[in-house]
């Protein structure tokens, strides 16, 4: 980040905390459980080569700490399981003649931390707008290792982890009889990231393979309404997360039996979206 960007930051987090109206956002714990519908899609030239598709199912642990004039701290960590069905194209391998490739159930696990800061401004009709900033990381495991297709190519393990800043906007809306409609936006701005693929595991001979994204950016909102349960509250609604993430820096892997030979290998471009229903309880 520029010395631009650090000052608007900087900024950013100064406003949020000067003294403002009392807060809607309550301090404690929050525990929750989610399921989504996992979609992954690699394209080169502007036709899907790889597909992932699946069903997750989560928990999630988050804390709020409140810090006076309507300002909070917030972390909240997520993990989620599942299996995917992953199908390529003949173009991603670099072979017409394969056709598709497919591995089915490959066991996938989600990992996403994230810490805020932000802070309430309430309106006169009781609602409220809670502008937030802060950061974030991601981190994907896929278990394709040992796995074969039905044309002989072999899986692998790989990794994906992502360290981003979500900047979003929260509104909380009374629908009566004590329940809130919360509404929240956010926009995940991609700071780095990498991708690993276990490649020593299908052969002693090849090396594990690690490239580094350098763009892209995600999308999360979601719609909850929440109701009082004596000193508690649940929560309950449905979400929306997306990620667009650039094609990869490259890497040359070269024949160690012909150095002339080599291959370039990268992560295409590709986009995920996860669409699901989440319910928590805060206390």
């Amino acid at each position: 980040m520029n010395n631009r960007g650090i000052m608007v930051v900087t900024s950013i987090f100064a406003a949020m905390l000067a003294e403002g109206a009392s807060a809607q956002t309550r301090g404690g714990f929050e525990v929750g459980a989610e399921v989504f519908d996992y979609n992954y899609r690699e394209r080169q030239d502007g036709q899907v080569v790889a597909k992932d598709d699946g069903i997750f199912g989560g928990a999630s642990v988050g804390y709020i700490e409140t810090v006076g004039g309507g300002a909070f701290l917030r972390a909240r960590l997520n993990i989620a399981f599942g299996s995917v069905d992953y199908s390529s194209s003949g173009p991603i391998l670099e072979d017409p003649e394969i056709g598709e490739a497919r591995l089915d159930n490959v066991p996938q696990s989600i990992g996403q931390l994230e810490l805020h800061i932000g802070k309430d401004f309430m309106l006169s009709n009781g609602a409220s707008i809670t502008p937030f900033i802060g950061i974030g990381s991601r981190y994907l495991s896929d278990k394709s290792g040992g796995r074969e297709t039905a044309d002989g190519l072999a899986g692998y393990d790989r990794e994906i982890s992502y360290a981003y800043v979500p900047l979003g906007i929260a509104a909380g809306v009374p629908l009566g009889g004590r329940a809130i409609l919360n509404l929240s936006a956010q926009y995940n701005w991609l700071a780095g990231g990498d991708s690993k693929s276990h490649f020593s595991a299908i052969s002693r001979e090849l090396p594990d393979v690690e490239v580094e994204f350098k763009d892209g950016h995600g999308y999360d909102a979601s719609a909850m309404i929440g109701v009082p349960v004596g000193s508690k509250r649940i929560a309950f609604g449905p979400f929306f997360r997306s990620w667009k993430i650039d094609q990869s820096q490259s890497f040359i892997l070269t024949n160690p039996e012909d150095p002339t030979e080599s291959i370039e290998l990268f992560e295409p471009k590709n986009r995920t979206t996860e669409v699901g229903f989440r319910l928590s309880l805060a206390f």
